[in-house]
């Protein structure tokens, strides 16, 4: 069968900007929690090693700065952010019933802030969002202060990263990430000056359990792996920000213009797949 030829599992699955896994908890729930399920099952039946995309998330609102894999993290299980948060958890829970249990190959990355080409333009992250506004000659939304810090590693990075890891004996949880921490102010003043737009930044009140500090440690990353981040953030944000263009520009050709979303929960009940 077609399976019989797999030996390696990537396991990235799951929407991860907040509009998206809000406004579809039980899809992003069942895609953690099922969907690891079944790919741990698929690792056990055909001999695979797999490899679960798991998240900066599980620390939740992090008590310790920066956060590296020993830290139990501090996350509200019913807030707004859990069906994502504690599908993760479980999802790593799961991986490692599955080592001990049935004797599953498991490779766990905790991955923080990522960004690049190719994003979706209205995925409601911080850097799309702002990159998107500024292009747009629209105000900079930044949700509370903007003395809340992330900090932002390029695609290439972490690919990199996840090919090191599957490839490596290492099966305990390792942080990939760029431990080089901004405020999302910084962000919004850089992304500016990059766009080179006149957008104001305007403040809007504080988004539910928004983590306030975000910055990995990854010394485990660079002692085991021997890898860390090398792409400068400028350089990756001007990628970012040259393909956002082009790709406004092509939807401005066929009369589509996206809109970022903002953090909201979605009204009613609505019918799940």
């Amino acid at each position: 069968p077609w399976f019989s030829v797999v030996d390696q599992i990537y396991h990235l699955a799951s929407p991860a900007s907040p509009p998206n896994y809000m406004y579809n908890p039980i899809k992003t729930l069942k895609t953690n929690t099922i969907g690891t399920l079944n790919m741990l099952g698929l690792a056990k039946r055909v001999g695979a090693r797999l490899l679960l995309a798991s998240t900066s998330e599980v620390y939740g609102d992090p008590e310790v700065h920066p956060q590296n894999e020993d830290y139990w993290g501090h996350v509200n299980p019913i807030g707004p952010r859990a069906c994502y948060d504690e599908g993760k958890r479980v999802a790593e829970t799961m991986c490692y019933a599955y080592m001990k249990q049935e004797g599953v190959e498991v490779r766990v990355a905790r991955i923080f802030n990522t960004f690049g080409p190719r994003m979706h333009m209205n995925d409601g992250r911080v850097v799309s969002n702002f990159i998107l506004q500024a292009l747009q000659g629209e105000p900079l939304t930044v949700y509370g202060p903007g003395t809340q810090t992330r900090a932002f590693q390029y695609v290439s990075d972490l690919v990199n990263g996840l090919v090191a890891l599957m490839n490596s004996n290492v099966s305990s949880p390792v942080n990939l990430g760029n431990p080089e921490e901004h405020t999302i102010l910084e962000f919004a003043q850089l992304i500016k000056k990059l766009v080179g737009d006149g957008s104001e930044i305007q403040f809007l009140s504080e988004a539910q359990d928004d983590p306030q500090k975000r910055k990995p440690d990854i010394r485990k990353a660079k002692l085991l792996l021997g890898w860390e981040p090398v792409v400068p953030l400028e350089e990756g944000l001007n990628k970012a920000i040259h393909y956002f263009r082009k790709e406004l520009e092509y939807q401005a050709n066929n009369q589509y213009i996206p809109k970022p979303k903002p953090a909201r929960m979605k009204k009613g009940r609505t019918r799940h797949n």
